[in-house]
């Protein structure tokens, strides 16, 4: 997986990566994925699926070093979700 992301790198200038298996289940990310994006990330990684706490803001950033950036989907407010506020989020990203 890291050489096709290498590969594909040279024609990106960021990637959007969906965790198909838990994305909309609100569930819990998928820690290893992450682990494994921040180690082969050479460009921008933006990862998606299954987040449900603020929490996972932090959790995101430590698994892959500041390499992978987190979006919600579900679980956000803003979304019709009930588990994350948007406002909480943008307060995490002023810090």
């Amino acid at each position: 997986m890291a050489e096709t992301l290498d590969r594909l790198s040279a024609y990106c200038s960021e990637f959007l990566i969906h965790a198909a298996d838990v994305e909309g289940l609100c569930r819990g990310i998928d820690e290893d994925l992450v682990k494994a994006l921040g180690e082969w990330a050479t460009i921008p990684v933006t990862y998606a699926g299954g987040a449900y706490s603020i929490r996972d803001l932090k959790t995101v950033e430590e698994l892959s070093s500041g390499k992978v950036d987190l979006t919600y989907g579900s679980a956000l407010d803003i979304f019709g979700g009930d588990k994350v506020r948007f406002e909480d989020c943008v307060g995490w990203n002023k810090e």
